[in-house]
Formats: C-alpha cells, structure tokens, sequence
C-alpha cells in the first residue's frame, strides 16, 4: 500500500470506483446533448388562429341568434292519424328561409315539410322534408295504422306512420304503373269503403286499402259513386276557413246559430235550437262573431235537391242569406260538435283588428277556453278521437303558422309549427 508523504488514512482508496455518468458521455464515447427548439412559426400561429377561431364562433352563434327565424306557413291538407296508439296531427307546412348559417346548412331556403303531433300533449313526434319546390302542395287524404297517404302535386306518396319516412314515392304505386295521375285532384278517401281512390289518366277508379301499398281496381258502383268528383288534372285543393252565423250540430237536428241584439247591432248571443225548442246558449255577446265549421272532408261525396229557381230568388233578396242558408242545406256541422262544443271566432275589441278563438260548452254556454288570433282563422277539421284542429294565426301576425289543438275536454293548446334547435333539427 502506497503512502503520501505527510498524510495517513485509516481507510486505503478502494481498489475500484463507480462509473461516472455525465450527459455530456466519456472521453472516449462523448455525448452532445440535444437541445429543446421552440417552434417559433407554431407558436405565432397559436396566437393568431385559436383567437380567429373563437371570434369567428362567436359571430356564427351571434348571427344565428339574431337571424330572423324562417317564415311558416300551414298548408291546409291537414289531417289525422295514430301509430302505436299515440293519437297525431299530420300536418303538411311551408318554410321560407332559415335562421342564419347553421340552419342554411341543415335545411334549403324553402322546404314543404310534414310534421307529426302528438293530440295529447303537442309534441312534435317527428318532421320530414317532403320536397324543396316552390308552390308545391300536399294533404292528408287518410291513414291507417302503418301508413298515411298524401296527395301531392306529384301524385299520391305513401309514408310510415312511426318517423315519416318514404313507403311509397310518388308515381310508383303498384296498380298504377304507367297510369298514375301526377295531380292534386286524383285521390280521396271513401269512409263507406275504408280505403283510399284514385283515378288514373285514363279515367279508371282504384282502390287502395288502408295499411297496403298496392291498387286495385275498383267496382262498378264505387267508380259510378266517384264519377266527376276526381280529376286526372289540377292541383291539392286549398282549403280556406269556413265561417257562418248559423250550423247544424252532430245529431243532424239541431243547430245554434248567432242572434244580433239589435237590428244592425255587431253584437250578437248564441241560440241552440233542437227538437224540444230553442234556448239562450249563455249570456255572452260576441262581436262580429261566427261558428266555426267542420271541415274534415277534403273531398266528399253528397247529394243535395236543390230548387234552382227558388235559389236565385232567395240570392236577389238577400244573398248573404242565401248563400248561408245553401251551405247550411248542404250539411255543414259546426267544428268541435261531435264532442259537445261549438267554436267561435269574432273579435274582442269591436274597433280592434286582432281576433280570439272561443270554445263553448253546447250543454251549459260557458267558455271552456280561449285564445287571441292574429286573423281569421284557417281551415278546422274534427276527428273522430273528438279533437278538432285548428289553423290559425298567431296574435300580432297574419300568417297561419300555428295549430291549435281543441280536446274533447274543451280545453286548447296552441302548437307551434316548425320549431328548430340550435342547429336547426326539428324541436
């Protein structure tokens, strides 16, 4: 052991020493360590895109937000169905225009759509695009259990009663091939055969039962029933609201009608007429009122005698009259009767411009509910589940883009047709 000169330890240095490590390695193996960059470009950019990005979020949300929303309109070939026992309202609608960029990219800037709502509780259960032309119409003409049966412009359009979607499009219903009428007017509903007509361009009648896909011609007698009521040209009809200050109720027999208070008066009281006399029905005064008629048929037939001499005689004298009293003769129920109400349109400031929609009970006279309109009111039809619905127009407008929904129970609920979320789904 080796000893330096002045110094002395009790423990001599250890024949071996550990490896020392270093980053920068051995003289003989030398390492260079790698230096972090910092990418520059990477982070100029950062702070250009992420705030653009935000900003332009923003704007989009902003501009939808304040977008003005998409004009409604209800078509008037409304009409009823029920899939898996929920009770709806098919209802065919126009919109014009969308609510800014992210509705622009969902939806086309005008659209036929037909949405379905739940009678009970004025949910939409679904909304289809039916076509993006312009001016194009469609109507309810029946439904089933499985399947609701449109008569478009196109033609008669088969659809699944549980999400709208196509069963059959237009111009391809078996039966019919070749021979399809592409009309508005060429299709109705026969109650007496629970089944759906349609004519073809050659002027055969057909038969389609309801929940089938397929048509089948008709008999003798259903053809001679359907002559000159179907056209193999023409478009849906439009089928405005019908008012009148007298109408039959559903047994036929009776009527109620609106008795001025006075000669010239705007004012005026319901009367319920029956076989057992008349009587005061309430103590209310409408201005300017009229009961509102049932329209549930698009197209019916029905025959009527009619003495033409003595109409016209009636029409030189009075026509309003007249006119009324030959609508009337031509069976005209009052919407909502079938369930023990009458509805009444008129107008709650006689100086005013708006209108109100009220029901009224046919056994007491009461007002069982009650609403503000922007404007006469559209077509209404009433079911046989005892709901009527109505087409109407919300207070302070004049555009049909609301239906509202009377129950049996008298009470009303106003639906808004149309509705998105923020990305422009139906709501």
């Amino acid at each position: 052991m080796s000893h330096v000169p002045g110094y002395s330890s009790a423990r001599p240095f250890p024949s071996h020493q550990p490896p020392v490590r270093s980053p920068y390695g051995t003289p003989d193996h030398p390492l260079t360590p790698k230096r972090a960059r910092r990418s520059g470009v990477l982070a100029i950019l950062g702070l250009i895109v992420v705030p653009s990005l935000g900003i332009g979020a923003v704007a989009i949300v902003g501009e939808h937000l304040s977008a003005p929303d998409p004009q409604i309109t209800v078509q008037s070939g409304v009409g009823f169905g029920a899939y898996d026992g929920t009770e709806l309202a098919l209802v065919p609608y126009d919109r014009v225009g969308n609510g800014g960029l992210i509705e622009s990219m969902q939806n086309d800037m005008f659209e036929v759509r037909l949405a379905a709502v739940e009678l009970a509780t004025g949910d939409t259960a679904w909304d289809v695009k039916l076509t993006d032309e312009l001016g194009w119409n469609a109507a309810v003409v029946a439904a089933g259990e499985q399947y609701a049966y449109l008569n478009t412009d196109d033609g008669l359009q088969i659809r699944s009663l549980s999400d709208g979607s196509v069963a059959v499009e237009a111009g391809e219903v078996t039966g019919l091939e070749g021979a399809q009428a592409v009309s508005g007017a060429a299709y109705a509903f026969d109650p007496a055969l629970g089944a759906v007509v349609a004519l073809d361009v050659n002027g055969g009648v057909h038969v389609i039962a309801l929940d089938t896909l397929e048509a089948v011609p008709s008999d003798a007698d259903t053809a001679a029933t359907w002559s000159g009521l179907l056209f193999a040209e023409g478009p849906v009809p439009d089928i405005g609201g019908m008012t009148t200050t007298e109408a039959l109720l559903a047994d036929g027999e009776s009527s109620l009608r609106i008795e001025p208070t006075a000669d010239g008066a705007l004012g005026g009281s319901l009367v319920l007429e029956s076989p057992d006399g008349e009587r005061a029905l309430g103590t209310r005064v409408f201005y300017e009122a009229a009961i509102v008629l049932d329209q549930a048929a698009v197209t019916s037939t029905f025959s009527v005698d009619i003495d033409v001499d003595e109409l016209i005689e009636d029409f030189m004298e009075d026509a309003a009259a007249a006119g009324q009293d030959l609508w009337t003769g031509l069976g005209e129920t009052a919407a909502g009767a079938a369930s023990g109400h009458a509805l009444i349109e008129h107008k709650p400031d006689p100086a005013g411009e708006g209108y109100a929609l009220h029901v009224i009970s046919l056994e007491t006279g009461q007002v069982t509910a009650s609403l503000n309109t922007g404007d006469h009111l559209g077509r209404a039809l009433t079911g046989a589940n005892g709901y009527t619905a109505v087409i109407a127009a919300p207070e302070g407008d004049t555009w049909h883009s609301d239906l509202v929904l009377v129950a049996p129970d008298g009470s009303i609920d106003r639906v808004e047709i149309g509705a998105t979320d923020l990305f422009g789904d139906p709501a």
